[in-house]
């Protein structure tokens, strides 16, 4: 599983679920990138169906400490989330359940729409094996980024550019920004 998820570069995002993931729990989609840079960070790999791509559930905390579930996927080295919403009470303590048998199987889907839609309504701990997680690192992962246009006092500008440079994130500026 790690390898998959080692090689991450960013975030696919789907307009779709990013607003039905907002919507039904107010989660955004920066809030849900948020858990993959916080630790702890425990993800379990769910069943390969040939319809879709590998499943992956994920148990994090956001920065501002809020308990998130998230069920993604992984394309073209990018992780694809599939829904997010808040953790329930039975998912915030179930790193320390023991194994709970048998499972419920996972639905079959005929499309990411109606998985959003179960994984959005139903506790995980029914489906998933939180005895089986493993706490995961992205190395190389970096957030999503969001090119805009300002007009700045240049001096302003100037004080940006630096602390861009320091936290190595690019700022193009052109003459009309400038003017």
């Amino acid at each position: 599983m790690t390898d998959d998820l080692s090689q991450c570069r960013g975030f696919q995002w789907d307009e779709g679920h990013a607003e039905k993931n907002w919507v039904q729990h107010q989660v955004s989609q920066g809030e849900a990138e948020q858990v993959f840079f916080n630790r702890p960070l425990v993800v379990v790999e769910g069943e390969q169906r040939a319809e879709f791509t590998q499943r992956y559930y994920a148990l994090g905390q956001t920065d501002a400490r809020r308990l998130l579930f998230i069920v993604f996927t992984i394309r073209d080295n990018l992780i694809r989330v599939i829904s997010a919403r808040p953790m329930s009470r039975r998912e915030r303590r179930c790193t320390s359940m023991p194994k709970q048998q048998p499972r419920k199987p996972i639905p079959q889907f005929d499309n990411e729409a109606q998985e959003q839609a179960f994984w959005s309504s139903h506790d995980s701990t029914d489906y998933v094996d939180w005895s089986q997680a493993q706490r995961v690192t992205f190395g190389w992962l970096k957030p999503s980024t969001q090119t805009i246009s300002l007009r700045l006092p240049v001096a302003l500008l100037e004080d940006l550019k630096l602390l861009a440079t320091k936290r190595d994130v690019g700022i193009v500026s052109g003459p009309n920004l400038l003017s």
